[in-house]
């Protein structure tokens, strides 16, 4: 080596390359000005026997001297820096290839980025971190870019290098704690992990956390996969997307358990909602918290395109509170509790193999909001179903026996989890006003569906799991010991309008079996609940198909559900105000010796009024006394023990006038036949004359 070259190089920055612990690698590879009007041009190239510069619109190479025997070569070009050139690599064996330099390409990452980052406002950082196909003065390659603070130094291993941590050491940026790295000839479908290495010497082999793609194995790999290849959402579908989803429009929700997004998944998704009259269908998929699905994102892409263009909105669990402990995964994934909380009161789930996320820490905040937008912007889904909040709002939550850490007032509420979703409803909304944000969680919490600035969480709905464990265990008795649970039936109104609620039927098949009676009786229980929640406040959501049975029962409730959908998405007077109190109007609610119930439901409109009759017991009765809201005609219009649904037609054929006859606290009434088991409705109309 000249003795020129020799004074050039910095032996301190050289050994930390060549030892794998730099974390400004830029700073000695790459292109470098000095004096003379002379480029100093450096690579590290582990087992190259020779490197040579090619300067582009030069003749020839300018081979570059051996300045340590671990790789590192240099040489001095007359160019002035900037310029652009290749490097030419021998290896041991005399193969030559011929690559541009890693370190030859500026930093993309600006200052803004890394402020908006620290501050947890990148709510689209997963556009700036993890692996981005792109060109870089006209280069193709692929930009890596990950968050590990605490590392002393991380590489991108993969196919590409021979998984050699030595080769692609990345640059902190701006002494942040955010990693970069453009590496030229890297393309799509390329396995990749990232290399860090600890203060104490020890690697780690860590997956990237905002990867689109991995191995389908354990521990398996993240794969580059270029986003920008996916469609955008349909415009079209976006201008109609808000009028369906409106608190005043016909929400019904199919949930379906899918793993593979195929077209054929598709098909029958949109055959059998359409079938029965869906309006929605929730996507219950095994969606991994680092940002990966378990399909092709192209195929998830299109299978919500599919769903859209049949008119069905889509969608999707999201689960922002824990992430699985594995050796590749977010636990300790810089050394340090990044991702978790540093308290293991805080971090660790009881009976589980999985932590909590840190919602103090503004690069995790950054990690979820990101995750939801880029759910609902790549993959087009309409809403979130957002799972486990009960256990992110309660900090002893399952751990009384096992020991918690309360929060600075010495109580149990996780403040940073309800910071973190009044941020996330209104980021999503700001972001998309018409998605929906749904909670789900069996928790007394107050105030999840309120707005933001009335102290609430802001999300759009509650999924009321106290309305199906109250009815069900009001229908899970014998008839005759019904009066004693009357209560349970009545008490999910008390709390109606405490939120906003989407009310959950689960296992229709698990339901009939576990009613009460022989046949019919659990057949008339079925179909009576199946009607109860139609005509009871709430938007709908039934997870599965009634498959189980035998044929004539199958035919019977499918054909119930599909009129029940029906009936529900055709009467603005069941869902325009289902939301409002003013919708909803108790007649009698203390009859509990005879289990039944009767309420009217209110439209927009003056004359939108229905009556409805539940009878809970499997007692007929001729001539039953009920009082109306209003004089005039009602006409039944539903009745759960139709013929059509193998019911015994005990139905009211014609029109009643009312009587100017006082009954349940009302001027006004009706006699009407009742059927055992079943949920009558009748229609208002105003008798000729007008009203009083």
């Amino acid at each position: 080596m000249t003795k020129k070259l020799y004074n050039l190089m910095d032996w301190a920055e050289i050994e930390a390359v060549t030892y794998a612990e730099e974390d400004h690698p830029k700073a000695v590879l790459g292109a470098h000005p000095v004096r003379g009007g002379q480029t100093l041009v450096t690579a590290y190239k582990p087992g190259a026997t020779e490197v040579s510069v090619k300067v582009k619109g030069s003749r020839s190479a300018v081979k570059m001297e051996l300045a340590d025997e671990d790789g590192y070569f240099a040489a001095l070009v007359k160019n002035k820096e900037p310029f652009e050139y290749e490097l030419e690599v021998k290896d041991k064996d005399g193969k030559t290839v011929t690559e541009c330099d890693p370190y030859s390409f500026p930093d993309s990452i600006t200052k803004r980025d890394i402020q908006k980052f620290n501050s947890g406002i990148h709510y689209k950082v997963y556009e700036l971190l993890g692996s981005h196909v792109m060109k870089l003065n006209g280069v193709p390659g692929v930009r890596f870019a990950v968050w590990a603070p605490n590392a002393m130094r991380v590489s991108v291993v993969g196919d590409f290098n021979d998984w050699d941590g030595r080769c692609h050491q990345m640059e902190r940026v701006f002494d942040s704690g955010i990693f970069e790295l453009f590496i030229p000839g890297v393309s799509e479908g390329d396995n990749y992990k990232y290399e860090i290495k600890l203060h104490n010497g020890q690697t780690l082999m860590k997956r990237d956390p905002y990867s689109l793609m991995r191995e389908e194995k354990e521990d398996g790999a993240s794969t580059v996969y270029d986003f920008n290849q996916l469609p955008g959402a349909d415009g079209a579908w976006l201008e109609e997307r808000g009028e369906k989803q409106s608190p005043d429009a016909p929400i019904t929700i199919y949930e379906h358990k899918t793993t593979d997004f195929s077209k054929k998944d598709a098909k029958e998704i949109i055959k059998y909602a359409n079938d029965y009259g869906y309006s929605h269908v929730l996507v219950s998929a095994d969606f991994d918290p680092l940002y990966i699905a378990s399909g092709d994102p192209n195929d998830i892409s299109s299978f919500t395109d599919m769903l859209h263009k049949a008119g069905l909105s889509v969608l999707v669990r999201w689960c922002p509170a824990t992430f699985p402990i594995s050796e590749g995964g977010l636990s300790s994934y810089d050394g340090t509790c990044l991702y978790e909380d540093g308290d293991g009161n805080r971090s660790y789930v009881p009976g589980s193999d999985r932590k909590y996320f840190n919602l103090g820490s503004a690069g995790v905040k950054d990690y979820l909001l990101a995750n939801a937008i880029y759910l609902l912007d790549v993959f087009h889904f309409d809403g979130l179903v957002v799972s486990d909040v009960a256990r992110m709002l309660y900090l002893d939550y399952g751990k009384q026996d096992t020991g918690w850490t309360p929060n600075m007032y010495g109580g149990n509420e996780n403040l940073d989890a309800i910071d973190f979703f009044r941020l996330l409803s209104t980021t999503l909304h700001k972001y998309s006003p018409d998605i929906i944000l749904i909670s789900d969680d069996d928790t007394a919490y107050s105030g999840i569906t309120l707005p933001v600035d009335e102290e609430g969480l802001g999300f759009d709905y509650k999924i009321n799991h106290g309305w199906s464990r109250d009815v069900l265990g009001y229908l899970k008795q014998e008839p005759l010991g019904r009066s004693n649970h009357y209560n349970e039936i009545c008490f999910p109104m008390i709390y109606q309008y405490n939120e906003k609620f989407i009310l959950p039927l689960y296992d229709i098949a698990d339901i009939w079996k576990d009613m009460p009676g022989d046949r019919d009786e659990k057949f008339g229980n079925l179909k009576a609940l199946l009607s109860y929640f139609m005509v009871h406040p709430g938007k709908k959501l039934l997870s599965v198909s009634p498959t189980d049975g035998k044929g004539k029962d199958i035919q019977a409730v499918q054909t119930l559900i599909k009129d029940v959908f029906d009936f529900y998405n055709k009467n603005e007077t069941l869902y325009a105000k289902e939301m409002e109190q003013a919708g909803f109007e108790w007649i009698n609610n203390i009859s509990a010796r005879e289990n039944i119930l009767v309420f009217a439901r209110r439209g927009v409109k003056k004359d939108e009024l229905f009556v409805v009759v539940a009878n809970f017991a499997n007692v007929p009765h001729k001539g039953y006394k009920i009082g109306v809201p209003r004089a005039g005609k009602y006409t039944e219009i539903f009745c759960s023990d139709s013929e059509k649904y193998d019911g015994f037609g005990f139905v009211n054929k014609n029109p009643m006038q009312t009587e100017a006859s006082e009954c349940d606290g009302r001027d006004d009434s009706i006699r009407i036949r009742v059927a055992p088991l079943s949920v009558s409705v009748f229609k208002y109309a105003p008798s000729k004359g007008g009203t009083k």
